[in-house]
């Protein structure tokens, strides 16, 4: 693949798909570059919005039902995985900021983070509703947008790979205690 020398040798659409292509790959200099390229901004977001839709066209499907069903899975989907993200960024910045002294803004950690979700777009393959591929599609798209997440922090943030670790691992725990307060649906 063209690796580009600055944003503006290759097109939007080229540029995004390399981005996501270099996040998925774990690559330290596109977490970096993302960290310090404000224009990349809605790229990121549309990489949130994606994986969110992902996994809820990936489920919507799985489960069965009409088109609408499906479209509407979908869109919900989008919703609540970027509300998912922006909740996941703004904990990761304050464990990362306060307790281990990062210093990225809260911007330059969300490109990365978001563009860490790449990997979710595996969630596509949940719709195939042969018994192995959903679940391991399932499981292949949240380790590894889990490990993606660990190399953007790490980046973003300048830490070793422990602090970045111990970060996630804050973080996943006090979302788990967050999902275990909601009320049921």
């Amino acid at each position: 693949m063209l690796a580009p020398q600055d944003s503006s040798s290759m097109g939007s659409p080229r540029l995004f798909l390399y981005r996501m292509v270099r996040a998925a790959r774990l690559d330290g200099h596109i977490f970096t570059s993302l960290r310090d390229d404000e224009s990349a901004t809605g790229q990121s977001l549309l990489v949130l919005a994606l994986a969110g839709l992902s996994f809820g066209f990936g489920l919507a499907a799985l489960v069965g039902g009409d088109l609408i069903g499906v479209l509407v899975g979908s869109v919900a989907g989008m919703a609540v995985g970027v509300l998912v993200g922006f909740v996941w960024l703004s904990l990761t910045y304050l464990v990362a900021t306060r307790l281990f002294k990062g210093t990225s803004s809260y911007w330059g950690l969300a490109r990365p983070l978001f563009f860490a979700t790449s990997p979710a777009l595996f969630f596509l393959l949940m719709s195939i509703p042969a018994w192995p591929i959903h679940d391991l599609a399932r499981s292949l798209g949240v380790g590894w947008t889990a490990v993606s997440s660990v190399f953007a922090v790490k980046n973003a943030m300048g830490f070793d790979a422990q602090r970045s670790l111990v970060t996630f691992i804050i973080v996943a725990l006090a979302m788990l205690i967050i999902y275990g307060f909601l009320p049921p649906l």
